[in-house]
């Protein structure tokens, strides 16, 4: 079978990738190694009844994120209400002079890795902020922005990152809205792309469901699973790609999900809340996400892969929220979902980062490969990778690269 181009990943860069090609008549197949589309974006319905997004969650920028657009026009219901961050630990609110003065600490410490950044230094980011009290509220924030701590992380990579700070979810969850973008295209489940032959006229993508065959590609897989060669490449692929991939893997980041006996949570609105500042190796926790009435758990960086390979997540969280709120409220649990990102065959992962020194090698990621392979996702983008629009904005741009190539061929 032979067409204008196959799109490997059904995840939101694929999709993306397939909807722009497709409003412009290009015949493109997507195949996706899962039995779902979305990838990292996943809403759950089944297991309680109502959706939980089990990957990302939130429409960053969403004044200016293209997804926020499509789920208006498709008439998803938005929340367009942040829940009060970084103001509880536990039950008890923060005073508002000691969330002043976090509050003017992190911005010195963003300025310290922006002026570092216009200076062209691209260091880890422990290097660059002070060992103040602060120290690991702010290393906690790394580990769930970025999905690693802050002496892997490159401070370059973390200052480029563009947020307009408008930030909402979806009630019926984000997965949900990009799964619908997927309905109209041509996506084949359960069908892994094992190799990708590119060298002759036409790239031959051979899956253990037989050959297809076309005039471009777009490879929208995670980097974790192209650096570890869970896709072949004929010819192999040049050592600057190859770098590339090594140098922007897939942090960790996880959740679970505690479904309480009705009028347990302990905050009768969306608001988040930790059992403590004074260390990294914390769970960040939020009631009412999306409106449903659960609490959610989020880990991240070394602490989240941890638990996740030792199984750990669901007692650990349990733990803190015995210390929190006592025996009693940890006994009003009656069901629990866990996370697994970095075990997922497909994922291997949350979502990128850069290490020190390597947050250049995001804008090789976006370099064609033998003028009719590129790649595309939120790993790609410079400004706003960990994303679904930088996502979006990096598919679209590879697949209107594509409609250039092929009007010349």
């Amino acid at each position: 079978m032979s067409v204008d181009v196959v799109i490997v990943g059904a995840g939101a860069a694929g999709i993306a990738a397939g909807r722009t090609l497709a409003a412009e008549g290009h015949r493109a197949v997507v195949l996706e190694a899962r039995d779902r589309v979305g990838g990292r974006a996943w809403t759950n319905s089944d297991a309680f009844g109502f959706p939980v997004d089990m990957g990302c969650a939130w429409l960053h920028s969403a004044d200016e994120n293209p997804w926020t657009a499509y789920a208006r026009e498709q008439g998803f219901s938005l929340i367009e209400r942040l829940p009060a961050w970084g103001a509880w630990i536990g039950r008890d609110p923060i005073p508002d002079a000691e969330r002043r003065e976090w509050g003017a600490a992190f911005v010195r410490n963003e300025a310290l890795l922006t002026d570092a950044a216009a200076s062209g230094v691209d260091a880890p980011i422990s290097t660059l902020i002070p060992d103040d009290k602060y120290r690991a509220r702010f290393d906690s924030v790394v580990n769930f922005l970025m999905g690693e701590s802050s002496d892997h992380v490159s401070s370059l990579d973390f200052a480029r990152y563009a947020d307009s700070e408008i930030n909402w979810a979806v009630a019926a969850g984000l997965g949900a809205v990009v799964a619908h973008a997927a309905r109209t295209l041509d996506v084949r489940l359960d069908t892994p792309v094992q190799e990708i032959d590119w060298s002759g006229s036409l790239i031959k993508i051979i899956t253990a469901k037989g050959t297809l065959e076309a005039r471009a590609v777009i490879v929208t897989v995670p980097t974790s699973i192209l650096a570890s060669g869970g896709v072949r490449f004929r010819p192999q692929l040049p050592a600057p790609f190859a770098e590339a991939f090594e140098a922007i893997p897939l942090g960790a980041t996880n959740k679970v999900f505690f479904r309480m006996r009705p009028g347990m949570l302990p905050h009768p609105e969306s608001i988040h809340f930790v059992r403590t500042q004074s260390s990294s190796r914390i769970g960040s926790y939020q009631t009412w996400p999306s409106g449903q009435e659960v609490l959610l758990a989020y880990f991240g960086g070394a602490l989240a892969r941890e638990l996740e390979l030792s199984g750990g997540l669901e007692a650990f969280a349990r733990e803190e929220l015995g210390q929190m709120f006592g025996a009693g409220f940890v006994g009003g649990i009656e069901q629990t979902l866990t996370t697994g990102w970095v075990s997922d065959p497909w994922s291997q992962g949350s979502y990128s980062y850069a290490r020190p020194g390597m947050a250049q090698m995001r804008e090789r990621l976006s370099d064609p490969l033998g003028d009719r392979v590129l790649f595309a996702g939120e790993a790609c983008s410079t400004a706003y990778f960990g994303t679904i629009h930088g996502a979006w904005h990096s598919a679209v741009a590879a697949a209107r690269n594509v409609q250039a190539r092929l009007g010349r061929s």
